[in-house]
């Protein structure tokens, strides 16, 4: 099978920007495939980037933690022909509905082809009530969305959408420390890192809040770091461009480290529950 990834602020961007884009994004999805063990192999076009793998649940579980990534389908391929695609749509809808129920086609189209996403909508619906006599047409509240995106002369089929973490690849927009002594600090550095920053983290010896930072990203770089301890010297060792703080709101007037780069603070705006809602989520990824 193959993995359809959707990328979503990427296709804003000019041509060469969002080559670079996609093409970072590809090589994280290597390394981190890479280095769980995964094979794959990767191919892009302007607005997908399709993973063949054996292992869907594995490689599934590792998208989720890829920056850039706004959704991914496992998702049959066959050629742009409706007749083809007609028979993989019928082959998952029986998986989908064996006994039979309420399904909707959603059909897509990116290029020049014969025919109108509508007419292989219809085409798909009637194939699909041909071969399973006791399924219903529901537009609005299907129990099974078959999905049929055509691009150029292939197409995809799926039944399932999964949602990734969106942002921006990471290590396309520069490097940064991180102070992580707590879940603040944590989801300060994951936030950075959602935005592109390829940070390094600065923690207290022995200290294991900043250990799930690992499963999102497999190259994460760790220094010695004691509270109240002068950051210059990281920022240097570190060649970061910006330093991150997971402070909150009572505690950025009294935090002015003296350094030549921006420090940020990305959670002072959000309350106690949702930097515990974030920080969970980073911890079971």
């Amino acid at each position: 099978m193959v993995l359809l990834v959707r990328f979503g602020e990427l296709a804003l961007k000019s041509p060469y920007v969002r080559r670079q884009l996609r093409d970072r994004l590809v090589a994280n999805i290597q390394d981190l495939f890479a280095a769980e063990g995964i094979e794959c192999f990767t191919r892009a076009d302007h607005g997908r980037v399709y993973v063949d793998v054996d292992d869907i649940p594995a490689a599934s579980s590792a998208l989720r933690r890829v920056f850039g990534i706004v959704s991914f389908s496992p998702a049959r391929e066959t050629s742009s022909d409706p007749k083809d695609i007609a028979e993989v749509a019928v082959e998952s809808a029986k998986r989908g509905l064996p006994d039979g129920g309420s399904f909707a086609i959603r059909a897509r189209r990116s290029g020049t082809h014969p025919y109108t996403s509508q007419d292989l909508a219809k085409l798909l619906g009637r194939r699909i009530q041909e071969s399973i006599p006791n399924a219903t047409v529901n537009l609005d509240a299907p129990q099974l969305e078959v999905h049929a995106e055509v691009r150029e002369n292939r197409a995809f089929v799926f039944t399932e959408i999964v949602e990734g973490p969106g942002g921006l690849p990471m290590g396309s927009q520069g490097r940064g420390l991180a102070l992580v002594d707590s879940d603040a600090g944590v989801v300060a550095a994951w936030l950075a890192m959602k935005r592109g920053c390829k940070v390094t983290v600065a923690a207290r010896d022995g200290s294991k809040a900043h250990e799930p930072l690992r499963r999102w990203d497999v190259h994460l770089k760790v220094l010695s770091w004691q509270p109240g301890e002068d950051v210059e010297e990281l920022v240097r060792v570190s060649r970061s461009e910006a330093l991150f703080l997971g402070s909150r709101i009572g505690d950025v007037g009294t935090e002015k480290p003296a350094l030549e780069v921006p420090v940020f603070h990305p959670v002072v705006g959000l309350d106690d529950t949702r930097v515990r809602e974030i920080a969970a989520r980073i911890r079971s990824a």
